[in-house]
């Protein structure tokens, strides 16, 4: 992180395209006459919300619902009709609007608006003729129906994924040959839920993961020695994780807010090549795809904000290969563990085991909570923090430059950290690193607030002729990534999974849009 003051400144005949056009339309009345929603079902009368009433319906048919909140209106208060009635009957009295209509695969039943006639009597693309489905929505607590940020959505089988911002929204493109895939949805605590990617084309989404509660017999079973299984899970690495080079397709953000308003936004898509779990992070290359950026700069401001080694920090945060001191218990810790329960990390169940620097130590260390799985003890993921109570201290290593004439005071730093398995190995995953901080100059009595972040995740793995980058090819992570030039590529961006700004974010960016350097 740097400080610095100043300014810087074959076209078908019309009969074919008729019989197409019946066809398809064809296609779609079989589909509301789908056995699935004229098979009889029993319900009680009562009165609920609508979010309520489909969850009871899902579980007397045996079917999920898929829909868009913003179509259905989940808190409307209904009526479910009680005795044995279709499942579409029961359905049309609940949403009671004419303008939806059903769409059937397997046991899932995408509700949804109803195309226009125009648009029906048109032969519609089919998925397999896409480059690409494009899937858009929310991921949501179904208990408190909380936004649930970083979760993972994508297709297990072709390594393609992405994960949910702050605000829960994800948007994913998964290539045309995975149409007939299941789109999973994860995230630690929770029961997985899979999709077909097929219904979901063009969709925007709510998808309500259940809670995954651990069996009592489970939890009280023995008891577990926190450090040894921190030691476990650093003896298992080589069995755990990559013992050959990948090459891993990544996207990576990070911005800048000054009193939240944006200064600086960067993001970027890389060819990293990953070097094995016992090599050095050193060894890992970054290859540059595509970039692009917005800088918002106020010639007024005398204090602007720039990150520094981003990209390398993003890398260091690999903590299977850079083993911070909170794992490495070959040496005297200064940690004190304990262990937190059973937890449910992508539906594989994990020893929760918190640590937090021992009393006595003056000393800015971590504190946070690791995830290391049951069964085969790898490090599944991490969220840590520096401990609060010694903030103060850190400053003096995160801030690389700053005027004497300043104060800077530091208020949080914490990451969070994961893995993705394949093919009996892990690999990395996503990494966030928020910073927030307080600034003011001397002899002035007003602060400045700066929050910045930083964000990698991983959309693919590749494990087939993985070489080096030439000399050439590859940057330098330790630069400041913002001040890289860059060429703006909107079909390359198109059909690129991307995470998209959270709201606070998404909000302060489009009040700049159109300053010095555009997102397009």
């Amino acid at each position: 992180m740097e400080f610095c003051r100043g300014v810087s400144p074959v076209i078908p005949s019309r009969a074919c395209m008729m019989i197409a056009g019946l066809f398809l339309l064809w296609i779609g009345t079989a589909s509301a006459q789908d056995p699935l929603l004229e098979q009889e079902i029993r319900v009680t009368g009562q009165r609920t919300t609508l979010y309520e009433a489909l969850n009871v319906i899902s579980q007397q048919a045996g079917c999920f619902f898929i829909y868009n909140s913003e179509t259905v209106k989940n808190d409307k208060r209904v009526r479910i009709k009680p005795g044995h009635q279709p499942l579409r009957k029961v359905l049309d009295d609940l949403l009671a609007d004419p303008g939806l209509d059903y769409r059937v695969m397997g046991r899932y039943i995408l509700i949804r608006k109803k195309e226009p006639a125009a648009e029906i009597s048109q032969p519609a693309q089919q998925p397999d003729t896409l480059q690409h489905i494009l899937i858009r929505g929310h991921v949501y607590d179904r208990q408190n129906r909380a936004p649930i940020p970083y979760a993972t959505v994508g297709i297990v089988e072709d390594n393609t994924g992405t994960v949910t911002n702050q605000d829960g929204f994800f948007m994913i493109r998964i290539p045309a040959s995975g149409a007939g895939s299941m789109l999973t949805v994860s995230h630690l605590g929770y029961l997985s839920e899979k999709f077909p990617a097929r219904l979901l084309h063009e969709q925007r989404v709510d998808i309500f993961l259940e809670r995954r509660v651990i069996s009592i017999q489970e939890v009280i079973i023995r008891y577990v020695d926190p450090e040894a299984v921190v030691e476990k899970a650093l003896e298992r690495r080589k069995l755990n994780y990559a013992v050959d080079p990948v090459y891993l397709t990544a996207f990576y953000r990070e911005g800048v807010m000054k009193n939240h308003t944006c200064i600086g936004y960067s993001e970027a898509v890389f060819r990293v090549f990953k070097s094995p779990w016992d090599v050095s992070v050193l060894s890992d290359q970054v290859k540059l795809m595509k970039s692009r950026k917005i800088q918002n700069t106020d010639p007024r401001d005398t204090v602007f904000l720039k990150l520094k080694a981003g990209i390398q920090s993003a890398l260091q945060l690999d903590l299977v290969k850079e083993v911070p001191d909170f794992l490495d218990l070959r040496t005297p810790s200064s940690y004190n563990y304990r262990y937190a329960g059973l937890a449910s990390y992508d539906a594989k169940d994990a020893y929760a085991i918190h640590f937090v620097q021992k009393e006595g130590i003056r000393e800015a260390l971590y504190t946070g909570t690791l995830y290391i799985g049951k069964d085969d003890f790898a490090l599944l993921g991490a969220d840590f923090e520096i401990n609060p109570d010694y903030l103060e201290l850190a400053a003096e290593n995160l801030v690389l430059r700053k005027s004497p004439n300043l104060t800077v005071r530091l208020e949080k730093i914490s990451y969070s950290v994961s893995y993705m398995p394949y093919n009996g190995r892990y690999y990395l995953r996503h990494v966030r690193c928020d910073i927030g901080l307080k600034t003011r100059l001397r002899r002035r009595m007003a602060t400045d607030r700066f929050d910045t972040f930083l964000e990698f995740a991983t959309c693919r793995i590749d494990t087939a002729g993985v070489v080096k980058f030439p000399r050439q090819e590859v940057l330098k992570p330790g630069v400041i990534f913002s001040d890289q030039p860059y060429t703006p590529d909107d079909d390359f961006w198109g059909n690129f999974n991307v995470i998209a700004p959270e709201a606070g974010l998404s909000e302060a960016l489009s009040k700049i849009k159109g300053k010095i350097e555009e997102i397009r």
